[in-house]
Order: structure tokens, then C-alpha cells, then sequence
């Protein structure tokens, strides 16, 4: 109110409705955010990537594990890192058809069963970084349908992770490229593609986008070098369950072709897919290169930190 009655007492004044060049700025991170961006995605890797085994181990060994108790269990190795500052949002920790519920955060002592699909998605905010990052696995063996919806989400993932893209191209664009191996299959999911993420700030950072509004500014905005953005293509179905499977990327240069600047994604999350789902038979040669070498980068990146019987969990994945 006070603000509106200074613009009413002073009719030199002209008020422009407009997008703010402050938000834009912060959209493109300088070296030290993205050296800080680096070091929290990893420390929040492997914190998640040891829940996970952790997991694995339980069931393993016969034990009851509940959406609660797996919350509470990477919130602890979470809480464990060098600077850690809190959540940067609600852990989202969903079994079977809670999955299907996309912003669902009452987890419960609903248990983890056979047959299962279990998606966990998280982040923190460390001294300086922020992540975000969701995986989708298995408890037990997975169905045919299991494996394919799966393995079609993970294709689109690695469509849009995979794609070079020249300066200028905007989210509409490569939401379009994302959605279209679920398309193929006449699925689709409710949500966007990706939005932008701040350096120890917002999880959720305008302007940058990854959606399928054309209208929205932010959807129209060209993707930038320095910029960080999720990759989320998911499916849901009550009956079915919930798959999402989501990385943090950077924007960065990849070089001149035919007169023009193109663009491509480098990951800051390395947190290994869950084989058990991945019907290989699904993916392309170009795919199936990108996994490989996504998963080779996820354990070098790890095993530094991984106790042996730990990385021998991952391994267990990988194969």
C-alpha cells in the first residue's frame, strides 16, 4: 500500500510491467556457483546412492522398509555432509500407487512389497549448491509393463540429455524432443520437462524452463550456457504406480558446425539407474553409448566414497 501511494503522489512516474533482467542474470551461474553446484550434486550422489544400497541390503535381508523409514534414512546421510543446510524441499518418498500422486510428501508407514515401484525424489541445499534429483526402482523383479514404461521414461530422459542443440533453441523445443518416446507409445505425463535450479537459492529458479507452454515467457526463453536445468520425464497411473526419473544439468558449449554455436547438457547428478528395469532392447545404438558412459562417469564419481560392499551394490546395478 505504502508503495502504491508513493507512485500515486508522484505522477512522474511511470510503472513498466516487464521480465527482470536480475532473474535472467542469476539464470547464468560464474564458475564459483558452478565449482559450488558441482560439489553439492555429488555430495547429495552419493548420499543417495548409499540409501539406495542401503535399501537393497534391507530387503535383502527380509526387513520391513516403509516410505518413513526410507525418508529418514537419506535424510540422515544427508544431514551427514561437510555443509549441509537443510532440505531444499520436501523429500517425496513413494511406493507403489502414492508413486502416482506427483507432489505427494506424506510418506507414511506404508511398506515397500514385491513388485513395487519405489520413487524417491529429494535434494539439500549445501554451502553454496543446491540439488534435486529422483529415481525410480524396483522391489523384487519387475513386470514386462514394468519394464517398459520404465525403460521408455529413460528414453526420453536420454533423448533430451543427449541432444545437441544450437543457441537459440528454446524449452518448447526440447520438451517436444523429450515427450516424443513416450508419444510414440501414447503416453504422456503432467508435469514439465525441467526448470531451473539456483545456486544455494530456489529449487525451483525462473526464468529458465523445459515445458510444453509456448505462451509462457519462460518456455520461450533460449537455453544458455551456465544455466542449470532438471531433465524429469515421468509416467503415472493410479493403478500402476509412479516413474520419474530426474537429473540436474548444466548448459555448456559444444563447439561450432556449419557457421553456427551449439549447445549440449553435462550432468551434475550421478546416481546409477536401476537395471533391473532397463529393457535394453528398447534404446538405439546412440542410447544405449550415452548410458554406458552416463553409468562409467556415475562410479568413477562415487567409488571414493563408496565403502566395498556399498560399491559392489552398484556394480550389482550396472550389470
Amino acid at each position: 500500500a505504502g508503495v502504491l501511494a508513493t507512485l500515486d503522489a508522484n505522477e512522474r512516474v511511470t510503472v513498466v510491467r516487464a521480465d527482470s533482467p536480475i532473474e535472467a542474470a542469476k539464470a547464468v551461474k560464474n564458475e564459483v556457483e558452478l565449482a559450488c553446484m558441482r560439489r553439492a550434486n555429488l555430495a547429495a550422489s552419493v548420499a543417495k546412492t548409499k540409501a539406495l544400497a542401503w535399501l537393497d541390503h534391507e530387503l535383502e535381508e527380509g526387513e520391513v522398509v516403509t516410505e518413513a523409514s526410507f525418508r529418514d534414512a537419506i535424510e540422515r546421510r544427508y544431514a551427514d555432509i561437510d555443509g549441509f543446510r537443510g532440505l531444499s524441499f520436501q523429500t517425496i518418498s513413494s511406493t507403489g500407487a502414492h508413486g502416482a500422486i506427483i507432489h505427494y510428501s506424506a510418506a507414511d508407514e506404508t511398506p515397500l512389497c514385491d513388485g513395487d515401484l519405489f520413487l524417491i525424489d529429494s535434494g539439500i541445499q549445501v554451502d553454496g549448491g543446491t540439488t534435486d534429483d529422483t529415481r525410480t526402482v524396483i522391489v523384487g523383479e519387475p513386470t514386462e509393463e514394468q519394464r517398459r514404461r520404465y525403460t521408455l521414461v529413460l528414453k526420453a530422459h536420454v533423448r533430451a540429455a543427449n541432444q545437441s542443440f544450437p543457441t537459440g533453441t528454446t524449452g518448447v523445443a526440447l520438451d517436444a524432443i523429450t515427450r516424443s518416446a513416450l508419444w510414440a507409445d501414447r503416453l504422456d505425463y503432467g508435469h514439465g520437462t525441467g526448470h531451473g535450479v539456483g545456486a544455494f537459492l530456489n529449487v525451483h529458479e525462473g526464468p529458465v524452463s523445459i515445458g510444453s507452454r509456448a505462451g509462457a515467457p519462460a518456455a520461450a526463453l533460449p537455453l544458455k550456457p551456465g544455466m542449470i536445468t532438471s531433465i524429469e520425464p515421468g509416467y503415472y497411473e493410479a493403478s500402476f504406480g509412479g516413474i520419474r526419473i530426474e537429473n540436474l544439468y548444466v548448459v555448456e558449449e559444444a563447439g561450432e558446425h556449419d557457421g553456427r554455436s551449439w549447445l549440449r547438457f553435462v550432468p551434475l547428478t550421478y546416481v546409477p539407474m536401476d537395471s533391473r528395469l532397463i529393457d535394453e532392447s528398447l534404446l538405439d545404438a546412440a542410447e544405449l553409448a550415452w548410458l554406458a558412459c552416463y553409468h562409467s562417469e556415475c562410479r568413477d564419481a562415487l567409488a571414493p566414497f563408496l565403502t566395498d560392499k556399498e560399491l559392489a551394490t552398484v556394480d550389482g546395478w550396472l550389470t
